[in-house]
């Protein structure tokens, strides 16, 4: 099939008139980038600005300093403060399910507006950690993986959208881990197959690890927060994107945002159960 593949471009390359079309990459003038939210946890929330690099800059995104940020819910106000380069921090809050939030920032003479409501999650009632007989598809050899389940019953009515992390603390260490730190270790979903269920094994949210990184006597802790469509429908194009480079892939498409004037990320509100277990390897 490889071959049959490599013969076709050939060819289409063959017969297909050449012309030289010069792409300037490097003139698109620099764009804002919002990453943060508020949660229903109380401490200092943070929000990461950013600006859009070069296509041929190497070094990571310029963090925007100096920005103007308040973060409002209607009745209060909060003037975030820079205490890192580009980081900007609220003082202890506590998002209010219900609630609507409004973030506005003023940077290099421009102004930019997100908002986003407060939905409910569903309360986790329970966690568990199995130690399950899988299959190691890399080694071609059966292994046994640590898996995660969650006990919940599902608010009935469509229209619920969840996001999921944890971090382990193990026996032997003092810190906890995140394992989750990056996005494409988030798990998210709606609940078009699990409306108002609540399933005797539980839901299977997090699988695959390996008993190093969660060795027996570790304490997992699973997080649950509640999301809006909007950041839903974002995280899935985001992943879209991410996970791309396929001989059939489509074209790339814009990741959508909830903050104004042409800027790039996403302002979130969320509600969140968190819960805690101890696997045991017996």
């Amino acid at each position: 099939m490889l071959r049959v593949i490599i013969y076709m471009v050939l060819v289409v390359s063959m017969v297909s008139c050449q012309e030289n079309i010069d792409f300037d990459l490097n003139t698109e003038k620099a764009r804002l980038v919002v990453d943060g939210g508020i949660t229903t946890e109380k401490k200092a929330h943070v929000i990461k600005l950013t600006e859009t690099a070069s296509f041929y800059e190497l070094e990571p995104a310029p963090m925007a300093e100096g920005a103007n940020v308040v973060l409002s819910d209607g009745s209060t106000t909060w003037t975030l403060i820079e205490r890192e380069k580009g980081m900007y921090y609220t003082d202890s809050v506590q998002g209010v399910v219900g609630k609507t939030y409004r973030l506005s920032i003023s940077y290099k003479g421009e102004t930019y507006v997100a908002s986003e409501h407060l939905f409910p999650v569903t309360p986790i009632d329970t966690i568990f950690v199995l130690k399950e007989e899988g299959f190691d598809f890399r080694e071609n050899v059966p292994k046994d993986f640590i898996n995660i389940y969650l006990k919940a019953t599902e608010t009935k009515g469509l229209g619920d959208y969840y996001l999921w992390k944890f971090r382990v603390l193990k026996p032997d260490t003092a810190y906890w881990k995140n394992m989750t730190e990056k996005y494409r270790d988030w798990v998210y979903s709606n609940d078009e197959f699990v409306d108002g269920n609540s399933p005797e094994q539980g839901w299977g949210i997090f699988g695959g690890y390996d008993e190093k990184e969660i060795p027996s006597g570790s304490i997992v802790e699973l997080e649950m927060y509640s999301t809006t469509k909007e950041y839903y429908n974002f995280l899935d194009a985001l992943g879209k994107q991410a996970f791309r480079g396929g001989l059939f892939d489509g074209p790339p498409a814009n990741v959508p945002s909830n903050v104004s004037n042409g800027a790039l990320g996403y302002f979130w509100a969320s509600d969140i159960s968190k819960s805690q277990s101890v696997f045991k390897d017996e």
